[in-house]
C-alpha cells in the first residue's frame, strides 16, 4: 500500500502538533514530569499515535536538535567565507537558545540534552558545508579534515551553550561563540 499525499500531510502536521506539544510541555513543566500522556492530550491524539510517531522521550529532543540544524542548512552564507558562515550559523544557534531559553535549559539542566547528542544529534551539515568550502577555497589549511574542523567547532558550541545555560544566561551567547570561534580560526586558517 502506498502512502497518499494527503496521509504524508496529515502524519507530518500530527507529528509537528506532537514535537510542539512536547517542546512546550517539557519548557512549562519540566521534562521528566512530562508523560506521554501528557504530550497526547496536548497535541489533541491517542497516546498510542504519540509513540508511534516519537518511541521514546529523548526522541521529541533529538527532533529538536535536528530542526535547529536544518533551520541553520537554510541560512544563505555561500557569498561569505568559511568563518563569516560559520559565525552566521553561531549567531542563528544563540538566536535559537535565547528565543527558547526555558526548553534549552530544562533540556540542559535535565541530562537530556546532552543524552540527545549521544542518541544520533550529528554536526550541523552548514557546519561541514562552511568548512569544506573554506578548505575548497584555501581559506582552511588544505592539511586539515572539513569535518574534523566542523566537529571541534559543535563541540565547542555544546560546552559553550552547556556553560552558559549553567550561569543563567548571565552573558551573550552569540559573544562567548564568536571568541571561541575567532580562536579556533586561528588555529585553521591558511
Amino acid at each position: 500500500m502506498t502512502s497518499t499525499p494527503r496521509r504524508d500531510q496529515r502524519r507530518t502536521e500530527t507529528r509537528e502538533r506532537l514535537l510542539t506539544a512536547a517542546l512546550e510541555l517539557f519548557a512549562t513543566q519540566g521534562y521528566a514530569a512530562t508523560t506521554y500522556d501528557h504530550i497526547a492530550e496536548r497535541a489533541d491524539v491517542g497516546r498510542q499515535t504519540a509513540f508511534n510517531h516519537f518511541r521514546r522521550k529523548e526522541d521529541f529532543v533529538t527532533a529538536w536538535v535536528q530542526r535547529r540544524h536544518e533551520a541553520l542548512d537554510r541560512l544563505d552564507e555561500a557569498h561569505a567565507s568559511a568563518t563569516e558562515s560559520l559565525a552566521g550559523a553561531l549567531r542563528a544557534l544563540a538566536k535559537l537558545n535565547e528565543r527558547e531559553y526555558a526548553l534549552a535549559k530544562e533540556l540542559h539542566d535535565s541530562g537530556v540534552l546532552h543524552a540527545a547528542f549521544g542518541l544520533g544529534a550529528t554536526t550541523p551539515l552548514a557546519f561541514v558545508t562552511a568548512a569544506t568550502r573554506g578548505r575548497e577555497q584555501g581559506e582552511i589549511r588544505p592539511e586539515l579534515d572539513p569535518t574534523d574542523v566542523a566537529d571541534l567547532l559543535f563541540d565547542t558550541y555544546i560546552t559553550t551553550l552547556g556553560r552558559w545555560l549553567a550561569a543563567d544566561a548571565s552573558y551573550l551567547l552569540a559573544d562567548a561563540l564568536l571568541a571561541r570561534l575567532s580562536l579556533l580560526a586561528a588555529g585553521f586558517r591558511a
